[in-house]
């Protein structure tokens, strides 16, 4: 397998990589994700973030009460002093070797191209009983389907899931099933999977084609979710056993 030697995202500045994001948001949606783990838990404790960005989703996690810290490779100009952020690859982070009570991987697998270590290494960093929330993006989903079938139509080399050389730089993807498998595979059970509809990120741009286009997007988003085959997915699992979980290893 041919991999990057560097980092893709050294070039980027962080108002390019994080121009779709709001950071309201993101504070909003970390101090919701922790008071779900704290009821799920029955108890406050440590977070983690793998690919912690500039630190919003920590931020609101720490004002539910949480001792927060993240990783990640790349160190954003936006400095985050009041924040434990550690910048280092998946492989090279220390703050892996320590135990927490929930983990966060938003937007994170799709970005990595050996998961199911990833999902080792995060297995081992939780406490028995600890949480890891996961969101990726829905291979199979009806937007996803009808994309790759219209670039096809149009004689076009690529997938609309996909983007290993460009920004977002996604990877590889998953299905529910393939999700679930992994999860299992890694020692990780799965609690609760969702499925949800993105927001339609194509730009606005003059011309008949590119309207078309967002329309078509917007319609087959919002159809998807509809029938079941939402373009995002979440999922909630549970580090249940130290037994069960060395089985998984490789």
């Amino acid at each position: 397998m041919l991999l990057p030697s560097g980092n893709p995202y050294e070039g980027l500045s962080a108002d390019e990589y994080f121009s779709g994001h709001d950071s309201q948001s993101k504070k909003r949606a970390g101090a919701s994700l922790a008071r779900r783990a704290h009821e799920l838990l029955g108890r406050k404790g440590r977070l983690l973030e793998i690919g912690c960005g500039q630190g919003e989703l920590l931020r609101g996690a720490r004002d539910e009460g949480w001792t927060v810290a993240g990783i990640d490779m790349t160190a954003w100009e936006t400095p985050s002093p009041d924040l434990q952020i550690e910048i280092a690859t998946l492989a090279d982070a220390d703050s892996l070797d320590h135990q927490y009570d929930f983990i966060v991987l938003a937007a994170i697998l799709e970005h990595v191209y050996e998961p199911a270590a990833v999902l080792r290494r995060v297995r081992d960093a939780l406490v028995v009983g600890g949480l890891v929330y996961i969101d990726v993006p829905n291979e199979c989903s009806l937007w996803a389907r009808a994309g790759n079938t219209y670039m096809r139509a149009r004689r076009k080399d690529w997938a609309v899931n996909l983007s290993p050389t460009f920004p977002p730089f996604h990877v590889v993807g998953f299905c529910p099933r393939s999700l679930r498998y992994l999860l299992t595979l890694t020692g990780l059970a799965v609690r609760q999977l969702e499925l949800y509809s993105l927001s339609n990120r194509l730009p606005s741009r003059p011309g008949l084609l590119m309207a078309l286009e967002r329309a078509g997007s917007s319609a087959f988003l919002t159809l998807g979710q509809a029938l079941g085959m939402g373009a995002g997915m979440t999922c909630w699992c549970v580090f249940r056993t130290i037994v069960s979980a060395r089985s998984g290893r490789s």
